[in-house]
C-alpha cells in the first residue's frame, strides 16, 4: 500500500466521481482506477460500488478513508517537520473555510504565503459541520468555522459572536423598519443554506428555542446566490454580519430584535496537535483581527 494509492482513493472518496477526482490529483481517469484497482486486491475489499449513474463507497471504502485520512495527514507533518529542519517550512497546509468567514482570512493567507512560499496551500470550502468533522478525522490541518463550543476531536479557538441580520428586497414592507423580530416573519417566505451550515444550524436553533416555526421556499449552497435570490425579492434571510453585500441596490439589511440569533466564528485545529505551519497560520490570523464590535 503506498501513499500515492490512498491519495488517489480519498480523491475518490471525497468527490464520488472518478473524473474529478483524477483530475484532483493530475492524472488519467484509467490511472485512477488502476491504482484503486490495485488497493482493493490489496485489500481484498471491494472499496467502491460504480453505475452507470453513481459512485458510492461500501462499508469497508468508509472504514478505509478515514484511516487513510489520518496517515495523509501524518505524512504531511512528517514532510513539513523534515523540510523545516532542511532549512525553511515547506509541505502542504489543508485549510478548511466556511463561505461566510471574512475576518482577516484573506490578508493572512497572503502574509503567511509571502513569509512562507515553500508551504502549499489548499483550501477547502464546505459547510461548518463537514469542516469540523474533517478536523476531527485528521483530513485538515485546520478550519475557521460557525462553532460555539468544540466537539470531540477538535480544538476552538473562538473569533467573534456577532448578532446576525435580517435580509429582504427593497420593496419588501419590512424593508423600511429600523429592526425586525423573528415572529414578525412566520408568514414569509425564507432562503437559507442547507442543513449543516454554520447560519443554517443557528437560526434553526433560535426558532426552535422559542417555539418559531418559518416557511423555507428556496434552499441554496453557495452564498452569491442567495444574496441574488434575496435582493431578487424571491425570499427573506437572517445572515451573519459578516457578507459582502456591495453592489445589490435591491438588498436591504435590518438589526433584529429579540431574540436575537448570534453568529460564533472560530479556528478548529485538531485536539492532538497542530503543524508547525497551522499553528503560523493561526497566529497570523488572530493578529489581524479586528477589535471586537461593541454591543
Amino acid at each position: 500500500m503506498e501513499l500515492r494509492q490512498l491519495e488517489h482513493f480519498v480523491a475518490a472518496a471525497e468527490e464520488l466521481h472518478f473524473t474529478r477526482a483524477a483530475q484532483r490529483v493530475n492524472i488519467v481517469q484509467s490511472g485512477l482506477s488502476s491504482s484503486i484497482g490495485a488497493l482493493e486486491r490489496e485489500l481484498g475489499a471491494k472499496l467502491f460500488v460504480r453505475s452507470t449513474r453513481a459512485v458510492r463507497l461500501t462499508q469497508e471504502g468508509e472504514v478505509l478513508l478515514t484511516q487513510a485520512r489520518r496517515i495523509l495527514s501524518a505524512a504531511d507533518a512528517a514532510r513539513s517537520a523534515v523540510a523545516g529542519v532542511a532549512g525553511g517550512m515547506g509541505g502542504r497546509l489543508t485549510v478548511g473555510i466556511m463561505q461566510c468567514f471574512r475576518r482577516g482570512l484573506t490578508e493572512a493567507l497572503a502574509a503567511f504565503h509571502a513569509e512562507h512560499p515553500r508551504v502549499e496551500l489548499r483550501l477547502v470550502q464546505a459547510p461548518s459541520a463537514d469542516l469540523l468533522d474533517r478536523v476531527a478525522a485528521g483530513a485538515l490541518d485546520l478550519a475557521f468555522a460557525c462553532a460555539r463550543t468544540a466537539p470531540a476531536g477538535v480544538h476552538l479557538t473562538p473569533l467573534d459572536d456577532r448578532p446576525m441580520v435580517f435580509a429582504c428586497h427593497s420593496g419588501h414592507r419590512l424593508a423600511g423598519r429600523a429592526a425586525v423580530s423573528l415572529t414578525e416573519t412566520a408568514d414569509e417566505d425564507f432562503v437559507d443554506y442547507p442543513p449543516g451550515w454554520g447560519s443554517r444550524t443557528v437560526v434553526d436553533a433560535v426558532l426552535a428555542d422559542h417555539g418559531l416555526r418559518r416557511r423555507l421556499a428556496c434552499e441554496v449552497g453557495d452564498t452569491d446566490t442567495l444574496l441574488d435570490l434575496v435582493a431578487h425579492g424571491l425570499g427573506v434571510a437572517v445572515l451573519p454580519p459578516s457578507l459582502d453585500t456591495r453592489h445589490r441596490d435591491e438588498l436591504r439589511l435590518i438589526p433584529l430584535a429579540p431574540p436575537v440569533p448570534t453568529f460564533p466564528t472560530g479556528i478548529v485545529t485538531p485536539a492532538g496537535g497542530s503543524s508547525t505551519a497551522a499553528r503560523i497560520l493561526l497566529d497570523t490570523v488572530l493578529a489581524r483581527q479586528p477589535a471586537p464590535v461593541a454591543r
